[in-house]
């Protein structure tokens, strides 16, 4: 960023290279009453913290952590992050807004961040000719910074500001009211700086609710409280006073950390499968139907067999099912859609049998009925008030639990055909005087049902 009337951004007064903000600091260690490892800067309590900025304002939490870096040539104001600081407070290790770079300034060039100001504050501002002001300047895709000037002249709402250049240049612009706010200087912002080592069992945590830790730096007072990128260690600045009541705040912290934690990640995966949904919805369309909520397992199939074989289909991008028993389909067009319906949607038909088969269909105990039931994947029932059979399954089942019935139906009669045929035949033996039982013997009986349960196969268990 620089000032839009000068060729020289701010970068180019900064050495900047890789760091580990933690490795450099002397410490002074000791264990506090709940073993925590807190770590005290070589020159012991010193500096000022201007957390609270000019006129008492309190720092929101977006604002914790938050300073202005001058760059003395051009007098301009960009407002950075504060990562760590050197013992005494001579230098602060920073990253301006929007850049990845952090770099080490020194400290006579940081300031607190001056108060917010509401509406009327900034429309009742009336700087005079000769006053120092700041001006508000931001181009498209960059954050704002602030550049001193002097008030030359004003004409109703607008005020010619002049801004020192190189040598004795200078730049005139001219500005309305509300790009302006009174000039705050250059205050120093020195704070004492103290680690806090994370319990081993507690990093995992750390890192999952680090976006906490601004609340606990305002409950404290601090100017910032950061984590290390390894969720070791929690670096805090601030005044003495608030470094000791950061101490207790990070104690509880760490008790409620794992309820945090597991808050967190269950909040993480409700967002990514929100986000999830949001990328299904902006493809293609969906289509909804209903089923009854108690055949909603017909629908999924064993395994998930039904939804993973729909899913399977081309252009399908998603199928849920919910517990209302609505099942939805996403596709890249509505076939497809309807495709999927196809094989999931649950079908009901209806096949007539003769009252007397009923009881074959169903078997000994419903095993008949049962093995039926499993081998199609389908729901089969009898009506009560007439001999109709009840099939509910998907449309692919369902066509597959028609054959299996009708085949055990035709098997049922072709065997009754048999069976008389076989009736008539030995009646004619004995006719002749032949005396032959059919029924007698075990090979004829074990497959039928035999002498003791002739009703297996003449209509039904009795």
């Amino acid at each position: 960023q620089s000032h839009p009337l000068s060729p020289c951004p701010h970068s180019c007064l900064l050495e900047s290279f890789p760091i580990d903000p933690l490795a450099s600091f002397p410490i002074n260690p000791r264990v506090d009453s709940l073993g925590t490892m807190e770590v005290t800067g070589a020159n012991g309590a010193a500096g000022i913290s201007n957390i609270t900025g000019r006129g008492g304002a309190v720092r929101s939490a977006a604002e914790m952590g938050m300073v202005e870096i001058v760059e003395p040539h051009d007098r301009a104001f960009f407002k950075a992050a504060v990562l760590d600081a050197e013992p005494g407070g001579r230098k602060y290790l920073v990253r301006y807004l929007g850049e990845d770079e952090v770099l080490w300034v020194d400290a006579a060039r940081v300031r607190a961040l001056p108060p917010s100001r509401s509406l009327d504050e900034v429309m009742s501002f009336d700087p005079r000719e000769g006053d120092k002001v700041e001006v508000s300047f931001s181009e498209e895709g960059e954050f704002e910074s602030w550049w001193e000037g002097e008030v030359r002249k004003k004409r109703g709402g607008f005020f010619f500001v002049s801004f020192p250049d190189d040598g004795e240049n200078e730049t005139n612009e001219v500005v309305e009211l509300e790009r302006l706010r009174p000039a705050y200087g250059n205050l120093p912002a020195q704070f004492e700086k103290r680690i806090f080592h994370v319990p081993t069992k507690l990093e995992h945590d750390m890192l999952l609710t680090q976006d906490s830790l601004p609340k606990v730096a305002k409950l404290a007072e601090l100017f910032a409280l950061n984590l290390s990128p390894d969720g070791k260690q929690l670096v805090a600045l601030g005044a003495p006073r608030a470094l000791d009541t950061v101490v207790a705040l990070i104690n509880m912290h760490y008790l409620r950390l794992p309820q945090l934690a597991k808050v967190a990640a269950m909040a993480n995966t409700l967002q990514h499968q929100v986000a999830d949904y949001q990328d299904t919805l902006s493809k293609g369309i969906q289509v909804i139907f209903k089923v009854d909520k108690d055949k909603m397992g017909m629908v999924i199939g064993a395994k998930g067999a039904n939804i993973k074989r729909a899913q399977a289909l081309p252009g399908v991008h998603r199928i849920d099912t919910r517990q209302d028993g609505s099942v939805v389909v996403w596709a890249d067009t509505k076939p497809q859609a309807e495709q999927a319906r196809e094989l999931l949607e649950i079908i009901t038909e209806t096949v007539a049998v003769e009252e007397n088969e009923i009881g074959f269909i169903i078997g000994k105990g419903g095993r008949q009925i049962n093995e039926l039931e499993q081998m199609s994947s389908c729901r089969i029932t009898k009506d009560r008030d007439s001999p109709v059979v009840t099939i509910s399954g998907v449309r692919s089942c369902l066509a597959k639990a028609k054959a299996l019935l009708q085949y055990t139906l035709e098997s049922l009669r072709e065997q009754r055909e048999k069976e008389k045929m076989i009736s008539d035949l030995s009646g004619e033996l004995r006719n002749l005087g032949v005396p032959y039982d059919p029924f007698q013997g075990e090979g004829y009986g074990m497959r039928f049902g035999g002498p003791q349960n002739r009703g297996g196969m003449r209509g039904g268990i009795r």
